[in-house]
């Protein structure tokens, strides 16, 4: 039975959800290093189930840095064969977890410094969007009161501070083959590569396309001076062209690899935290950029420069400076493009080339 929870102001439908548990001492490998333990139904969708995901997604929105899809490759690639046996209706929840349980059971015995941990697997639904979560969840130790006694005992709690290991599926998205439809959580450096056998197992694939992370960064930025609060709507106008500017500039600088940090504070120099909160709010579910990415040149270089063709003979070609000081307009009663103040050499050719009136 489904139930709603409340995540922020967005309603969230929790469809179904299970967990199973993977043991593995660390710095163990091979055969026999991992063993399961299966839970054998689905988790009742209880209070408890609700509190845990809305803390789990909270965390996720905030630790999610990866987008990408699925391997395509049923030889290589089994996860995507058992998700789609899932979505199809051929296999049900409990059945598909096991089987996904499995393949994250057989790349963690090759990993030597994973130590186990328990699966959670949520299926839920998030303004109209449908949406399976599988994310490793670890518990720590803590101190709990006996109410006979009121003597201290340990005890043992999931610990939501840090989440290295998960992954989402936007089952919407993937029906309708839009990409990017996966994120994930990805590590840096030695941490990631803790981590890698639970993409592996997953079939995670990076979305690389450079110029989608251009654009969608682009966007994300133009949306996040459109929702200040502290500009009126002539401040916003300006702050876009200057943030357009900025971020420009920016790209130029790093060709090869641009943070998102990075980016944050040319977008917002004042508060770069700020534009990294935005992307983690609701307003920014609909943008998908990775921690990092290569920008896209002829993407960005449109931020500074403007090209265009007329006809099969007339190329144009000026920087967006040259509107904001008015040296090229545009005349919408004539639909022209207007240049002001030609050079002299320029206008003679013109006029000795033009017809008589």
């Amino acid at each position: 039975m489904a139930t709603t929870i409340f995540k922020g102001r967005q309603e969230v439908i929790i469809r179904e959800a299970t967990i199973h548990q993977l043991i593995k001492a660390a710095q163990t490998v091979g055969e026999g290093s991992v063993t399961e333990q299966v839970r054998p139904e689905p988790l009742p969708i209880d209070e408890v189930l609700q509190e845990l995901c809305r803390e789990l997604l909270g965390l996720y929105a905030t630790s999610v840095n990866s987008n990408g899809t699925l391997g395509q490759d049923p030889l290589i690639h089994a996860f995507p064969v058992t998700l789609a046996s899932y979505v199809d209706g051929e296999t049900d929840f409990q059945v598909f977890t096991v089987s996904a349980l499995t393949l994250i059971k057989e790349a963690m015995k090759d990993a030597i410094f994973a130590n186990g941990g328990y699966a959670l697997f949520l299926r839920y639904e998030q303004d109209n969007v449908e949406f399976l979560l599988i994310a490793m969840l670890k518990l720590k130790a803590g101190a709990g009161i006996d109410e006979a006694t009121l003597s201290l005992q340990p005890t043992l709690n999931i610990d939501l501070k840090l989440l290295h290991e998960a992954a989402r599926v936007n089952l919407t998205r993937l029906a309708n083959n839009t990409q990017p439809y996966l994120t994930f959580v990805k590590g840096k450096a030695k941490q990631g590569d803790i981590t890698e056998y639970f993409r592996k197992a997953l079939a995670c694939v990076t979305f690389t396309d450079s110029k989608h992370h251009t654009e969608q960064l682009i966007k994300a930025a133009e949306a996040f001076v459109a929702s200040r609060v502290d500009l009126s709507m002539e401040q916003k106008a300006e702050e876009r062209m200057q943030m357009r500017k900025r971020l420009s500039e920016c790209m130029q600088q790093n060709p090869v690899q641009l943070v998102i940090a990075t980016a944050a504070a040319a977008i917002r120099p004042e508060g770069p935290e700020e534009f990294i909160q935005f992307l983690q709010s609701p307003q920014a579910a609909d943008f998908h950029i990775d921690h990092t990415f290569q920008p896209h040149k002829p993407t960005y270089r449109r931020l500074y420069r403007i090209t265009g063709k007329i006809g099969q003979t007339i190329s144009v070609a000026f920087d967006v400076e040259d509107i904001q000081t008015h040296r090229v307009s545009f005349d919408a009663d004539r639909n022209a493009i207007i240049l002001n103040n030609p050079p002299e050499a320029l206008k003679q050719s013109i006029l000795e080339n033009g017809a008589a009136d």
